[in-house]
This record gives C-alpha cells, sequence and structure tokens, in this order.
C-alpha cells in the first residue's frame, strides 16, 4: 500500500510540473522574485536569516517564501511574503523566478527528493540563477552535493572552498567564500548558564520505527550520557541546565527520552536552534556541522564520538578537518571522559582555550556581521554571467 501511494505522489509530481511547463509563459508575476526556502517546513537557518536581511535593507526587492501551510515557523514569513510548499504557485514560482535562494539542493521545488532526480536527469528547467546558502559548513565528503547544477555555492573559509571546488567538482568562479548568513547574528551572542547538547543524525536509522530506534546504539549512547548521575548530580550542584536537542529526522522519537529535571528535552516546534546555539556556554555534539557556529562565537565544545569508526564507514566519508586531531574542541570516545571534561569546563567558567580560539581565528576568513551582504553582493553579481 505505501509503495502504491508514494508512486500515486510520484505520478502527481510530474503531471502538474508538465502542466506549469505548458502554463509558465503566460504567467509573469514571478519573474522578478528572489524565491527562498530551507527544508521547506522550516524557517530558522540561512535562508530565513538571509530573508530577514533583504526585508530591512533592500525592501525594493521583490520576496517570496516557501513554507509548508502546517510549519510552526510560518509566522515568521509576512503572509504576503508566503508561497505554500506543493502548491500550484510553488511550481510556477519555482520556474519562473529570477533567483532560487535555499539551503539545501531543490530546496525551492516543491519536492526536492523527486526534482533532485529530475535535474540529474537534465529535466528540470528553471530560468532563475541558483543559489545555494547551505545549511553548515562542510567538512566531510558529500557525494549527494557533488556536480550539482549551482550558479553561487556560499562558503566559510578558504580551506572549505578549496575542499568543494576540488572534491566536489564545482567551477571555482561558482564558490565564494562569503560566510553563513546567519553567522550575521551569532556574531552578536551572549551566553546563558545552561549545556546544549545536539547530536546529529545517522542515516540508516532513517527507516527506523520506535523500537529499532531504542534498540540502536545511538539512541543508548546518548541517553546513558543523559542519565549519568555524575552528569545530573554536577548539574544540580552548579544549578545548571541541560538542553538536549534531538537532530531533525529524530525529533518523532522524542517521547523515548525519559530524563530528570535538570535537563530540558527539546521539541523543534517549541525551540529555535539558532537562539539554543547563541545562548549556550558550552556544545555537545558527535559530527554535527553547527559545531562551526560555536567555533564561530568561540565557545567551548566537546565532540562526543563513541561510534565514530561506524560513522565514517556508513555515513560520511571524512573531508579536510578530523575531529579527533581536537581542532576546535575535545575529541571524546567514552561517556566518563566526556563527563569529566564537560566538568572541567564548567569549573573553568566556560571559558574556551587559547589553542581552540586560535584554530577557530585561521579558519573562518570573516568574523563580522557582514555576511549577508558579502552574499547579496554575490548574486547581484551573476547578473553578469
Amino acid at each position: 500500500m505505501k509503495k502504491i501511494k508514494k508512486r500515486f505522489s510520484q505520478f502527481k509530481i510530474i503531471f502538474t510540473y508538465i502542466v506549469a511547463l505548458f502554463i509558465r509563459n503566460f504567467i509573469k508575476k514571478y519573474n522578478d522574485v528572489w524565491l527562498i526556502s530551507e527544508r521547506g517546513d522550516e524557517a530558522r537557518d540561512n535562508g530565513y536569516a538571509f530573508y530577514l536581511y533583504l526585508k530591512k535593507v533592500h525592501p525594493e526587492i521583490n520576496i517570496k517564501y516557501i513554507i509548508t501551510k502546517n510549519s510552526y515557523d510560518k509566522e515568521r514569513i509576512e503572509g504576503d511574503d508566503i508561497i505554500f510548499k506543493y502548491s500550484f504557485k510553488n511550481y510556477i514560482a519555482f520556474l519562473n523566478s529570477k533567483y532560487l535562494i535555499s539551503t539545501h539542493v531543490m530546496g525551492c521545488s516543491p519536492e526536492f527528493g523527486m526534482f533532485g532526480k529530475l535535474d540529474n536527469l537534465g529535466l528540470v528547467f528553471t530560468r532563475g540563477k541558483r543559489i545555494f546558502l547551505q545549511h553548515g559548513v562542510i567538512y566531510n565528503y558529500l557525494p549527494s552535493l557533488v556536480n550539482k547544477k549551482i550558479d553561487l555555492f556560499i562558503t566559510s573559509s578558504n580551506i572549505e572552498k578549496e575542499f568543494v571546488i576540488k572534491k566536489f567538482n564545482y567551477n571555482k568562479k561558482i564558490v565564494k567564500c562569503t560566510g553563513l548568513a546567519r553567522y550575521d547574528d551569532l556574531y552578536f551572542n551572549e551566553s546563558k548558564n545552561y549545556i546544549l547538547v545536539m547530536p546529529t543524525w545517522r542515516s540508516y536509522l532513517y527507516y527506523s520505527n520506535k523500537n529499532d530506534f531504542i534498540k540502536s546504539t545511538y539512541f543508548n549512547k546518548w541517553n546513558s550520557f543523559l542519565k549519568n548521575k555524575k552528569l545530573n548530580r554536577i548539574l544540580e550542584e552548579r544549578k545548571i541546565k541541560l538542553i538536549f536537542y534531538p537532530h531533525y529526522e529524530s525529533q518523532r522519537f522524542l517521547d523515548c527520552y525519559k530524563l530528570n529535571n535538570n535537563i530540558i528535552l527539546a521539541s523543534a516546534e517549541k525551540y529555535d536552534i539558532h537562539n539554543l546555539l547563541k545562548e549556550c556556554s558550552v556544545f555537545v555534539t558527535d559530527y554535527s556541522s553547527t559545531s562551526f557556529d560555536i567555533a564561530y562565537m568561540h565557545k567551548p565544545l566537546l565532540y562526543y564520538a563513541f561510534d565514530y569508526d561506524e560513522f565514517y564507514s556508513k555515513h560520511y566519508d571524512k573531508g579536510y578537518l578530523d575531529i579527533k586531531e581536537n581542532y576546535f574542541g575535545t575529541f571524546c570516545s567514552n561517556e566518563d571522559y566526556l563527563i569529566k571534561c564537560l566538568e572541567k569546563i564548567i569549573m573553568k567558567n566556560f571559558k574556551n582555550e587559547i589553542k581552540f580560539t586560535k584554530n577557530e581565528e585561521k579558519f573562518f576568513l570573516y568574523f563580522d556581521a557582514n555576511n549577508c551582504e558579502r552574499i547579496f553582493k554575490e548574486i547581484n553579481k551573476l547578473k553578469g554571467i
């Protein structure tokens, strides 16, 4: 039954797309639009940051934002700016807009999985220039981003830029080092007295149900850490809160965690990840690229990589930065050492180590609040291409 529903959905997408292709020339209202999107159901990443910049600094620009009708972020977008994802307007705007600006490849499309496949076959006929804002700094090899049809690829450091050009097969004229849009706001961060824990996802758990998930090493390792008696005693004695924010893909398993009062289980609906990153005093993750947001703010960072070998055999291939090298933060392979390192950071009042700060200053090309402005200038240069 699931396969039948999936096939019907694919047929509906293709049929609507063909209809949109036939009538696109009769609809001119989106020809000057700057179309922006993220995952399709969110407004809290680089797409939203760039949207806010355009609204404030360039109100003369015709902006539209793709978001779902039931999104918990919908109210963040001005009503007239919204185009609902999956709607027929989405198809026409995607085909005709002047610029397609997104954190994900094919993010402005009605369904980026299906349209990604069509694009690989040369069957997506958009008029606008495609701007890839990125979801986060790339430091591992991602086959899904190799040689895509992108007109402007945003990066944050020269080493990342060269990695993308060389390993992902892009012309150097396309890849620009401007810094991520959301970093403008992170530049004015103000830490509060809490620990933020945010692991990334594992692709091999994508089709898991709840029973599969609670049996996984992934769940049991993080659950064990959160229930650690020493950790909870430290939180109690120091009057510190810990916020655990599961990845977007694992938000559906929130009720698997049963935690005490010192630990807040953060749902995506109630908590904004950008604000959590901005306000935390120390960050614990495994391999999440949001660690670069923390590095940008010079905050203490701990990597809890209990499945290091498995991760790099099943999930990603290593890139130019190995977290084992302790470049931005301390690498921890077991729970006891992670608790020890976390306690040390707390005892030092969350002060970052000088060696990490120096490495961060070497890595990022810019430390300022002008990332959106640089992105805007690079987009305008596309007129001549």
